[in-house]
């Protein structure tokens, strides 16, 4: 589908096989063994990732988080990254029960069992980071570990707020994450920029957080989370990638600054979006989708999950 609509993706290829009945958090009935995930996790890699700057599909390995995958499955899996040269990716730091469960299966913090599992590298970027020490920060920018702010999320689950100024000063890349419609329900990265933007305004003053941040992490912060430091920005030499949005609603009426306007008065869809030089969103609608029945399947899909 990415594919035939023109879309540019990095596709993880997620993983989890520490179930309830070994002290887990998923059910017994979504995991699956490690020598499965490992095995599956090459043959995708060998089957859909692309190498280079013009690169459309790109794999990620991701077992869930340390309360979803076992020591030997972490260690495995980033070694298995290292060997075919794609990124890491993984929850962290996202509450204080993570921290507490971490201490108590693995006798250290969070970021001390990822550095064991041989992740604390350029090649992992994390999820949410909000629970980190000034000192962890510090370790994060050295390697060149990179987090993924998710703000909506954070806010609906009351999990916290990622630091992100610290974060910055300590060298930490800073990109932005929806962290799936599970616990964000809209998905919308626009949406996300104005999130950040309102819950880091809040946290840390006007001084301190613009909107100009706030569309800077999710540019060419999120580049650097997956990468790809082709993408990110509009300037000579970089990939033709380009999302417009038009400022004729009445929510934009008395604009001054046309990008604070996008961020503050809450534009959500893009008019047109360009990617690798082609036109995929046109007007407002994506050529060849046919978003009804998208919307019809999607929706029978979440009834049977949830009568099931």
């Amino acid at each position: 589908m990415a594919r035939r609509l023109g879309m540019r993706v990095l596709l993880t290829r997620g993983s989890m096989n520490l179930s309830q009945r070994d002290g887990g958090l998923p059910p017994d009935s979504v995991v699956q063994d490690e020598d499965t995930i490992l095995a599956d996790s090459e043959r995708v890699v060998s089957r859909y990732h692309q190498r280079g700057e013009d690169a459309m599909v790109q794999i990620a390995l991701a077992p869930c988080s340390p309360f979803s995958v076992t020591t030997s499955l972490m260690r495995k899996t980033a070694e298995l990254a290292h060997r075919l040269e794609v990124r890491l990716h993984t929850h962290l730091a996202e509450t204080e029960d993570e921290n507490r469960f971490c201490e108590e299966m693995y006798r250290c913090r969070p970021l001390d069992y990822l550095e064991q599992c041989g992740w604390l590298n350029s090649r992992t970027w994390l999820a949410h980071g909000i629970h980190f020490t000034a000192e962890e920060m510090v370790r994060l920018g050295r390697a060149g570990t990179t987090i993924s702010h998710c703000a909506c999320s954070n806010q609906v689950l009351a999990s916290g707020c990622c630091p992100v100024c610290e974060m910055e000063e300590a060298g930490v890349g800073i990109g932005l994450g929806v962290d799936g419609s599970a616990s964000n329900d809209g998905s919308n990265l626009m949406q996300e920029v104005r999130a950040a933007f309102l819950v880091q305004r809040a946290r840390y003053g006007v001084n301190r957080v613009s909107h100009i941040d706030a569309l800077r992490w999710a540019t060419q912060g999120s580049a650097t989370c997956v990468g790809r430091p082709e993408l990110g920005e509009i300037a000579v030499g970089k990939a033709a990638d380009l999302a417009l949005f038009k400022l004729d609603e009445l929510r934009f009426s008395g604009r001054g600054d046309p990008l604070a306007a996008l961020v503050l008065c809450g534009a959500h869809r893009a008019d047109r979006v360009m990617v690798g030089g082609r036109w995929t969103v046109v007007d407002g609608a994506i050529p060849g989708l046919d978003v009804a029945d998208l919307i019809r399947r999607h929706s029978a899909t979440a009834r049977a999950m949830h009568a099931g």
